[in-house]
């Protein structure tokens, strides 16, 4: 665990290289470059709002503010899940830089992770927009807990950055990995509270199972901090350092077992 992140503090030069390099990449040629990056978050809001504010509107408890609901969840869920499909394949499409005797290879998942935290953060400055226009609707939304933003994001990087370490490592000896963690993020979207609120969930297994989703606590901050306007209270932040700290070292332990392995399994 300290292993990994000490190499990825060591080598905090070449991730941003990296980082920037992946970023660059992904939109060269494209007419609307990292517009992109808004477009496609912003697409997906409006199909599930439409779907399950006005289709379902009954099922989901009539949310106030829906839109501003959503997107509080939304938008950091593609950047976890984002973040875990392409690290997944990091290593393996990176073969020959693994090769490398001196190369850190963790490096390589990270850059998906931080190249999608990035996508997260320009969209950031539309989120609060809308939050500031609903505040003026209404005086409920948003307000002063929204300056916890940067704190529930921190808190969220060691969850998604172990997860994925840990993953890209698993997928090299096992190429089944990603495809189960396709249909397993599937699952897990369904069980976070982003489309519908905890209260909605009547049944006591399915709120046990939403409960133990490690993305949930961080879903329930960001709608907390950022739409109801209200301070998440002390057990939420504990769950989420403890669930941060525990896929951090799981990811990371994971990583460091199979790092030798690397290598001949890509």
């Amino acid at each position: 665990m300290l292993r990994v992140a000490r190499d990825l503090f060591r080598y905090r030069g070449l991730l941003w290289t990296l980082t920037a390099r992946e970023l660059k990449a992904r939109y060269r040629g494209s007419a609307l470059g990292f517009l992109w990056s808004l477009a496609n978050p912003l697409l997906l809001l409006a199909v599930y709002t439409f779907v399950f504010a006005v289709v379902f509107e009954p099922r989901i408890g009539g949310v106030p503010n829906y839109p501003l609901f959503l997107v509080a969840g939304l938008f950091p869920w593609i950047w976890a899940s984002s973040s875990l499909l392409e690290g997944s394949m990091s290593l393996i499409a990176n073969g020959g830089l693994l090769r490398k005797a001196v190369f850190p290879a963790e490096l390589l998942p990270m850059v998906a992770v931080l190249s999608n935290l990035v996508h997260f953060l320009l969209a950031v400055p539309i989120l609060l927009v809308a939050l500031a226009a609903g505040h003026l609707l209404d005086p409920r939304v948003g307000g002063l807990p929204a300056v916890l933003l940067p704190a529930v994001i921190l808190l969220e990087l060691p969850l998604v950055a172990g997860l994925t370490i840990g993953i890209a490592a698993l997928n090299v000896h096992f190429k089944d990995v990603r495809d189960l963690l396709a249909n397993l993020l599937t699952l897990l979207f369904f069980l976070t509270p982003i489309l519908y609120p905890l209260s909605a969930v009547k049944s006591d297994v399915l709120r046990w199972l939403v409960r133990i989703n490690p993305f949930a606590p961080f879903t329930l901050a960001y709608q907390q901090t950022l739409v109801a306007g209200s301070w998440p209270e002390p057990l939420l932040w504990v769950q989420m350092a403890l669930v941060s700290l525990v896929a951090w070292a799981l990811g990371a332990w994971l990583f460091d077992r199979l790092r030798d392995t690397l290598v001949e399994s890509v």
